[in-house]
């Protein structure tokens, strides 16, 4: 009996193991038009009634082209020119001639560029229709004549670039810019920003950004084909295609069927409107007929998430009605979770409603900040809701146990963070609630003694819980001992106004932080910055700074962040422009001293003796 038990078990075990491997798994850099192109090749190998384990993202080109040759995934979306590179080949603007050498130098390593979908995504200039009108520009060359009178704006990258970058373009042109603004690469999005603001009348963009579509901007034509072509293709092992009959085929159904201007538009609703690439890559190909399952895009919806202690509050709703007028025709919903910048991360969210210490690591003895979020708007402030039962401890040292939510929420970090602050003996014990009302149920049945709830102030979960004058606040007082302000600057000294709660007569000290919609800093940590525009992986999209602007415009009686959180490039001050060099132009400066020169020897003339 037991002999067959083993039997069965183990067939079980290395059945399971057999389909796990058997399944094919789709590789994406982590950008939003790789995750848009891997989503689509799932979808049409799931079509074909092919296992598909799903999509995984790798930080940079080297590590996801070693995944395939090692057969950890069996196909991605890859670029004509990036695999020159990554060869070591000089990349051209002859895209038959890079696409027919890249297949002679893959087939060999087992692997096969299947046909290129139809766009590429190379650099490019772009202006605002209005202002190229007014010029009458319609191609790069057409620059040369107006470049002196012309404001560039270009990111920092584009400089170092040896072969496609700025200075080998303006020699091959011939431009004389009459001043170039420079941004820093992870900062991009600025560029789009001054461009419609006028403070430079052309860009370098990448030719498949979503914002070339979505602003009306005019692509001028790279008439002399100086940029080196990046055509989007399929790269997959061969033998993947070999042991999966049908692959190849459901692979090659996307030829030649996503134009440039379909990939713009695909580019803006994930990078800034904010939709699921799955979402958006399933209702592309179900618009080109290539699977049968229907537009899905209405049913992206945009999320928030947020702490469920204020996931149904007035902050939560300033929230929604801030992202519903920024993101104007989406679905805007909060999702209820303890660990709301873990859902941005992972892209089940695409903001998150935090307090100020989510951004900070709080176990290390000197907090440090997470640069892979930033915050984007104001909504309010939370405060710190010190809760205990009518005749429950007298103090914060008499206490003995501290009920919070789960283990890294955000009562439980601030329980933490007040524990050692204050050096407080009481124990801080995390549970597993879901909202104010089953937290403070800890004071009534013995578990706790006190709670910790971070709210805004007046919560309706907490005028609710105080109706029957059942709990007190306890105040939190001596904050401002040792070095607690500078440990943890971004938690306040506050207080909570009289009369705010039932049986609440005085103020009671407490302390506060900055109640922020947060998302994605951009990262350039992975980038590879010799293979073209299609080859820098971005990480999570950031917001576009023109719907940061929108969502502080839509939040009422918006404040400044707080300076100790990362905040949105779009949010930073405009700096007035610095004072012009003391010291002149060397010509300048040699021709003021002739000029002093000859004074001086006219006076010289003037005063000298009579000669004699």
């Amino acid at each position: 009996m037991f002999r067959s038990l083993l039997i069965a078990v183990l067939a079980f075990t290395l059945s399971a193991c057999g389909d796990s491997e058997g399944q094919i798994k789709i590789g994406a850099k982590n950008f939003g038009e790789s995750r848009i192109l891997a989503h689509m090749l799932a979808e049409l190998a799931s079509a074909q009634g092919l296992p598909v384990a799903g999509v995984v993202d790798y930080p940079s080109t080297q590590a996801i082209q070693a995944a395939l040759k090692q057969g950890d995934i069996d196909a991605y979306p890859e670029y004509n020119g990036t695999g020159l590179v990554m060869l070591g080949q000089n990349p051209t603007a002859d895209g038959d001639a890079a696409t027919k050498r890249v297949k002679e130098l893959y087939d060999p390593l087992g692997l096969s560029w299947r046909p290129r979908i139809g766009f590429a995504n190379n650099y490019g200039l772009a202006m605002r229709p209005d202002r190229a009108a007014e010029l009458g520009l319609t191609s790069m060359s057409q620059l040369v004549a107006q470049a002196a009178s012309l404001n560039v704006g270009i990111e920092d990258d584009f400089i170092k670039r040896p072969l496609d970058g700025f200075q080998p373009m303006a020699q091959r042109y011939g431009y004389n810019f009459g001043s170039t603004d420079i941004v820093p690469l992870s900062d991009r999005a600025q560029l789009y920003d001054k461009l419609l603001d006028g403070q430079v009348d052309l860009i370098e963009v990448y030719t498949s950004d979503g914002q070339i579509a979505d602003y009306g901007l005019v692509l001028l034509e790279d008439d002399l084909q100086f940029f080196p072509v990046y055509q989007a293709a399929i790269l997959a092992s061969a033998a993947s295609l070999a042991n999966h009959n049908g692959l190849g085929g459901a692979f090659d159904a996307l030829a030649g069927k996503i134009d440039i201007e379909t990939m713009r538009d695909l580019n803006r609703k994930v990078d800034i409107e904010g939709r699921s690439p799955r979402a958006v890559a399933r209702d592309a190909l179900a618009r080109l007929g290539l699977i049968d399952s229907g537009a899905v895009e209405a049913d992206d919806p945009l999320f928030i998430a947020a702490s469920p202690f204020v996931s149904e509050g007035v902050a939560a709703n300033a929230a929604l009605r801030a992202a519903r007028s920024a993101f104007q025709g989406r679905n805007v919903q909060i999702l209820p979770s303890h660990a709301p910048l873990e859902m941005v991360a992972n892209g089940e969210a695409r903001l998150a409603l935090v307090a100020s210490d989510a951004f900070f690591d709080v176990t290390k003895p000197t907090p440090v900040r997470n640069e892979s979020f930033e915050a984007v708007a104001v909504i309010g402030q939370n405060l710190v809701h010190m809760v205990t039962a009518q005749g429950g401890p007298a103090d914060l040292s008499s206490i003995t146990r501290i009920g919070t939510g789960p283990d890294g929420s955000a009562s439980h970090r601030l329980a933490t963070v007040l524990a050692s602050g204050l050096s407080l003996s009481a124990e801080v014990v995390p549970g597993e609630v879901e909202n104010t009302a089953a937290l403070l149920a800890k004071l009534t049945d013995g578990s706790a003694d006190a709670a910790l709830v971070s709210a805004p102030e007046g919560d309706s979960a907490l005028l609710a819980s105080f109706a029957d004058t059942s709990f007190r606040l306890l105040p939190i007082e001596g904050w401002n001992e040792g070095a607690n302000l500078v440990r943890f600057p971004f938690i306040r000294q506050n207080r909570i106004s009289k009369l705010v709660y039932r049986g609440q007569f005085h103020p009671v000290e407490t302390l506060g932080e900055q109640l922020v919609l947060a998302g994605p800093a951009p990262d350039t940590a992975a980038i590879v910055g010799d293979q073209g525009p299609s080859a820098i992986a971005v990480g999570l999209s950031p917001i576009s700074g023109n719907a940061v602007m929108a969502l502080n415009e839509a939040v009422s009686g918006a404040t400044l962040i707080d300076p100790t959180l990362k905040q949105a490039a779009a949010l930073a001050p405009v700096l007035p422009e610095p004072p012009a060099a003391i010291n002149p132009a060397s010509d300048v400066s040699i021709l003021s001293l002739l000029v002093v020169a000859m004074f001086v020897w006219m006076v010289w003339l003037y005063i000298r003796p009579e000669y004699r």
